[in-house]
């Protein structure tokens, strides 16, 4: 195949984190921008390899060492295929960038292969982090063996194919059954919010049929990933522990055919398929009517919550915490708190505390939601129509943060009714998490919004790239999850002051942020 693939390869890893733009800029602000994002995903990825040492030791420790190659294997491909079909293939398909690079003296498939490629290196980077350190505590605790090594690094680096080529494909598909529909859009994003429910319905049941004395079951982990939802990793777990040779040989091949044939198939049609995805929607006969008069504040928030619900990625990626509350406040539904067989004099206390952590926990969840973060950046090439209009921007920046205060307020008002329920609560802690989810969905729409403010990415040629790759996103979830998780944790000591503190600093920040948009100016 020709070198010219390198090239189109080259272009888009360096266009990832704006590493080109960052070198190429003299603009001091550009490269700290930059390097701050290569720095906050650095820490995303130290994060991440602690859990994944966690639970390498548990293995390990319960005796199942050998098994750790294909769980990984499993767990790894499972992940890069959920993240692929929600995406919608935005690496490989949709990208602005297409009428350009379709017009280079390029074969569609050079481009498609090019995609791909940046695609498994994207993923094998995360592979990696989940596979060395596992590697590294199974051969700690069963000892080094040099042929298990070199199987372990053919199964790792063929990991990605697979899941790439199966979720970039059915999200074509799905795109291609869709394009005719009017509201398809919204189709595609309630199939993906179906299908995020339905794997965090399959991890809790694996979580609380667990034996609580003995912690996490591994090997009811190991069987359900490997043996029930990813059957290829078989093949990884009968070289690696029954000795059979040809077992990984097997699973590479396998692999490597999925993604010579995606690139073969989706060559053909890889026109057809971008034609498809950037159909916003079916064409329909025009209807006069009269024209509805409405406020122009009311009218961009309609926009942006049209613009939540077009989109998958955006939209999913967007409200991830507040489906996991909503899931959370319906399985209370099925907790009784007399089950657990506390003494009646304790329960009180008990509750009362129980529920402080919960509320310390419902503001993680919370933070979790920011599509404000993301709002302005998808604005993208034509924010020039949206910044001329006659209105402020403190409208306009209020406006974006309207859809996740609303989505936020709504999942954390429904928890906080039936936790407290639940948790026999009385009239304080009743009003302490009414307070927190009223306020802390305020500061994170706020917050949002206001960093996407000052670190705009408007130079994107896929959505994904400014909905998951952008500085304000990483800043909000962390910071989210680093308050919730010290506020929950503190509650169990010190009752509902942690609470407090988190509210008062937040309601705090919240009024500084919504003063300082008097002043905000727009720029194309």
């Amino acid at each position: 195949m020709p070198a010219k693939w390198k090239l189109l390869l080259k272009v888009q890893l360096i266009g990832l984190l704006n590493i080109n733009k960052a070198r190429k800029s003299d603009d001091p602000k550009e490269k700290r921008k930059t390097t701050g994002a290569i720095i906050l995903l650095s820490f995303v990825g130290l994060i991440f390899l602690f859990y994944v040492v966690l639970m390498a030791l548990a293995f390990c420790s319960q005796g199942l060492g050998d098994k750790l190659p294909a769980m990984i294997v499993s767990l790894s491909s499972l992940i890069v295929f959920i993240f692929t079909l929600f995406q919608g293939g935005a690496m490989l398909f949709g990208t602005k960038d297409y009428d350009i690079v379709a017009a280079l003296p390029v074969s569609k498939r050079e481009v498609v292969f090019s995609r791909m490629l940046s695609s498994y290196l994207v993923n094998l980077a995360f592979v990696l982090i989940v596979a060395v350190p596992a590697t590294v505590v199974q051969f700690a605790y069963n000892g080094f063996i040099l042929w298990k090594l070199g199987a372990i690094i053919l199964a790792v680096f063929v990991c990605p194919v697979l899941p790439i080529a199966v979720g970039a494909s059915l999200s074509a598909a799905l795109s291609a059954l869709t394009a005719g529909m009017r509201y398809k859009n919204l189709i595609q994003s309630i199939f993906a919010i179906i299908l995020f429910v339905g794997i965090m319905a399959l991890s809790f049941s694996f979580s609380f049929s667990a034996n609580s004395e003995t912690g996490a079951d591994m090997g009811a982990l190991y069987t359900m990933l490997v043996r029930k939802i990813y059957l290829p990793a078989i093949f990884v777990q009968m070289t690696l522990e029954e000795g059979i040779v040809w077992g990984i040989f097997v699973f590479t091949a396998i692999s490597l055919a999925a993604g010579i044939l995606f690139v073969l198939l989706i060559s053909v049609f890889y026109e057809k398929i971008n034609t498809a995805l950037r159909n916003r929607g079916a064409r329909r006969a025009y209807k006069s009517k009269d024209i509805r008069q409405t406020k122009p504040f009311a009218a961009l928030v309609k926009k942006e919550f049209k613009r939540l619900f077009s989109s998958p990625a955006y939209l999913l990626n967007g409200i991830t915490g507040s489906i996991l509350l909503v899931i959370a406040a319906f399985a209370l539904l099925f907790f009784d708190l007399n089950d657990l067989g506390i003494p009646t004099e304790q329960i009180q206390e008990i509750s009362r505390t129980f529920g402080y952590i919960g509320v310390g926990a419902m503001a993680l969840f919370i933070g979790m939601s920011c599509p404000s973060c993301a709002a302005l950046s998808l604005e993208g090439s034509s924010r020039g129509l949206l910044f001329a209009m006659p209105v402020s921007a403190k409208s306009i920046l209020l406006s974006k943060a309207v859809p996740t205060f609303v989505i936020n307020c709504i999942s954390g008002l429904l928890f906080s009714v039936l936790f407290c329920i639940k948790m026999q609560a009385d009239a304080v802690l009743f009003i302490l998490a009414f307070a927190t989810a009223l306020i802390f969905s305020a500061f994170t729409a706020l917050g949002g919004i206001f960093l996407n403010y000052k670190f705009p990415k408007y130079d994107w040629t896929n959505e994904t790239q400014a909905v998951k790759n952008s500085v304000p996103l990483i800043i909000v979830v962390f910071a989210s999850m680093i308050v919730g998780i010290a506020a929950a944790a503190l509650a169990a000591f010190f009752g509902l002051w942690p609470i407090l503190a988190m509210d008062a600093i937040a309601l705090v920040l919240t009024v500084a942020i919504f003063c300082s948009f008097n002043n905000a100016k727009l720029y194309v």
